[in-house]
């Protein structure tokens, strides 16, 4: 069985003062970690310091001033970052407030949310919408099969504990176009609402396995400059939770892939309470 779980549009709009419920906290040490990594992607630098953060313990969802709902959102008015309880640990959610914060705009630029930053920060539904019209297709790109790239699997710290980096860790899985043109990956239709898959987990152990498919919602997950390397970062907290960031003890085999094409040599990862 495939899983894709989508989050609620993450947000920056302004909404009427903080949420009912919301609390400040201390951040986990794992956001600084996030933070290096959504400026790395962007090319933007910022003061993580100047970030206020909030949280509303024991929900899913918090609302915007218009009503509607969200897992998160990051208000200019303040550089404050809120986020819905349950998404504390969702860590392509919350790079993409810091990505806000970072680019201190309401906006949701194409090329910084999908070009530069898409697999490292969430933009789905409204984001995408917002992003506008997709670049024109290299016209000297080749098509090919998704077998024609490299695929590549590693996860961070490769020894996950409670005891290590708060109990979060990630895994990266990597496509890599190894040709020296660019080219256009001919991605098979999923079946999911007429989309393709793209990036994707498996992790098998203990009473079995789960799997997570990231939808190919922008062409831009299909093209690949000459030698360019694609990435996807999914993170985990250790720990049982309702969503796919949370993954109990135990031994795993960490499986990745791009479109059903898996990485040679997955690592079997011993994941500690």
């Amino acid at each position: 069985m495939l899983l894709a779980l989508p989050l609620l549009e993450a947000c920056d709009l302004t909404g009427p003062g903080l949420p009912a419920g919301a609390e400040p906290f201390v951040p986990p040490a794992v956001y600084q970690q996030w933070w290096q990594l959504t400026e790395q992607c962007s090319g933007s630098s910022g003061s993580y310091a100047d970030v206020s953060w909030y949280l509303v313990p024991g929900v899913d969802v918090i609302p915007l001033g218009d009503g509607t709902l969200v897992n998160g959102r990051w208000d200019p008015s303040g550089n404050r970052i809120i986020l819905a309880g349950d998404s504390e640990f969702a860590g392509d959610l919350v790079r993409h407030e810091m990505l806000h914060a970072l680019l201190r705009s309401g906006g949701h630029p194409r090329n910084a949310f999908i070009a530069r930053c898409g697999g490292t920060v969430v933009c789905t539904q409204e984001c995408i919408t917002e992003a506008g019209s997709a670049p024109q297709p290299d016209p000297d790109a080749q098509l090919v099969a998704a077998s024609a790239l490299e695929i590549g699997v590693d996860v961070t710290p490769g020894a996950p504990s409670s005891n290590v980096n708060g109990g979060n860790f990630r895994m990266v899985v990597t496509a890599r176009n190894t040709s020296s043109s660019p080219v256009i990956v001919q991605l098979p239709a999923s079946g999911d609402v007429g989309l393709s898959g793209s990036f994707a987990f498996q992790i098998i152990g203990g009473a079995g396995a789960r799997f997570f498919i990231e939808r190919a919602e922008v062409p831009e997950l299909r093209r690949f400059a000459p030698s360019e390397t694609k990435r996807f970062i999914f993170d985990f907290h250790i720990g049982e939770g309702d969503t796919r960031y949370y993954q109990p003890p135990g031994t795993f085999q960490f499986k990745g892939s791009y479109s059903d094409v898996w990485a040679p040599n997955p690592p079997t990862v011993v994941v500690s309470p």
